[in-house]
Order: structure tokens, then sequence, then C-alpha cells
């Protein structure tokens, strides 16, 4: 079935995210639609590599400079965050799972959830008008949460896989974060197993691209392939609310 492009916006708390979504978003584009993405955390150094992603995956993206131990769902970020929607009037947004957030123990994500739901629900209406005279409200879009606790939808990313890969390959301070991780423990010694010639990778870089590989390998045939759902590579989603067709497809 061919769909047209749409106008699809990822609310990023951290910049992986992009990737993440990568699939969904290459594939906007391929059809002719605008992928944007706007990431409330992210450093200099995953700025770097976040800008040779987004090239890859044809997306722009703009960064929100907000800071994971003070962010509050202030008035000024959510100000912040209805521009971004109102600016760019998506069709799609694409962000952070509710569910999942609550026990992530990476810093910010549940005020940051607050955040966004917020400045979603106040984007449509009479909010920050005097403030943003230039911007109308915005509220005509369906709302998809990525790698949710519970899915109920896939996008077949097959088409979109190598591009994935190599927008992820390139985000090299969160890939030699991974390294890191593993170091010293009996989960590294499993990747030796697993993974043909680990232990003679010399780089952390090197060791964190070919774990990621292996990791983002199997999660995304997991929800397809296990699941009788006739999709092999997929990203996973839950749309918020009802999906409403013209006729059963």
């Amino acid at each position: 079935m061919s769909i047209a492009g749409k106008r699809m916006l990822l609310l990023g708390v951290y910049g992986m995210e992009m990737v993440e979504c990568g699939g969904a978003l290459h594939k906007n584009v391929m059809a002719g639609g605008v992928s944007h993405a706007s990431i409330l955390f992210a450093g200099s150094k995953m700025r770097e590599g976040l800008e040779k992603s987004a090239a890859i995956l044809g997306c722009s993206i703009e960064y929100l400079g907000m800071d994971t131990g003070t962010i509050s769902a202030s008035l000024e970020e959510k100000m912040q965050l209805v521009r971004v929607i109102r600016s760019f009037r998506p069709d799609v947004i694409i962000t952070q799972d509710p569910e999942h957030c609550i026990s992530d123990l990476d810093p910010g994500r549940r005020p940051a959830m607050t955040l966004i739901l917020e400045a979603m629900a106040l984007a449509g209406r009479d909010f920050g008008l005097d403030q943003m005279p230039d911007l109308k409200p915005h509220r005509h879009f369906s709302v998809y949460y990525m790698t949710p606790e519970h899915p109920n939808c896939l996008v077949d990313i097959a088409s979109a896989w190598e591009k994935k890969c190599e927008a992820m390959d390139v985000l090299e301070t969160q890939l030699e974060f991974i390294a890191e991780l593993a170091e010293g423990t009996e989960e590294e010694k499993q990747y030796t197993q697993l993974i043909p010639g680990f232990s003679k990778m010399e780089t952390r870089l090197e060791r964190g691209r070919a774990m990621k590989r292996l990791m983002d390998q199997a999660y995304h045939l997991y929800f397809g392939s296990t699941g009788h759902n006739h999709v092999l590579l997929s990203e996973n989603y839950r749309k918020d609310g009802m999906f409403v067709f013209e006729q059963l497809i």
C-alpha cells in the first residue's frame, strides 16, 4: 500500500531517539514527506554525531538546550515546545512512551514527559498567543509513542535498515559509552561469544558499534518475526487513541 509523505515531528528527549525512530523518519522522507527532530537534551559532542545522522536519514534537527537535572515543565519550557509544534505544524508527532519513561532511569525523562504532553495539549489551545502572535494554534496531529511497553503497530523498516544502521554508526560518543558500560562485566564475556572477532577489537568505538548492531538487530526482529506479524525488521510504536479507517484493510 503506497502512502504519501507527512510532516513528521520527533519530540526527542535524548538525541539517540532520532536514530531509534530512524526507519519511520527516513521512510517518510523517501515518500516525499518532511521529517524533523527536536531534541531536549544533547551535549556538544553528541550533537556532532547527530548532525551526521540527520543528514544520512534526510531529517532536519534542532536542539532545545534543556538540562536533565533542572527540567521542570516550567512556563518558559512549555512556551519553547509549543513554539516548535506550531512552527512545524506536524501531521504526526513521535515521542517517548509515558509508561516506559517511569521506570527508565535516564535522568529527566519523567519531567520531560509531563512537559511534552502539556505542550502537545497547549499547542492547540489559546495559549501564549500574545508571545507568539505569528503562530496559530495547531492541534490536528496523530501521536505515536516510540519503543513502548505495549505496542499496537509496527513499521516495516527493511528498506530503511541500512540507512538506520549507518546513522547509528556515526553516534560515536554514545557507542563508546555503551562499550564502556560493559567493560569487565559478565555481559562483555557474552558479547565475545556472540560477536565474531569481538575480543580482537581494540577500541571502544569498534566494540560499541558491534554491540549496538547486535542489540538493534535483535530488537527490530523480535516484534515482527517472532509475533507472526508478516514483517521481519520493524520499529514498534503505540498510537495514542483509536485507529480510524475508511474501510478494513
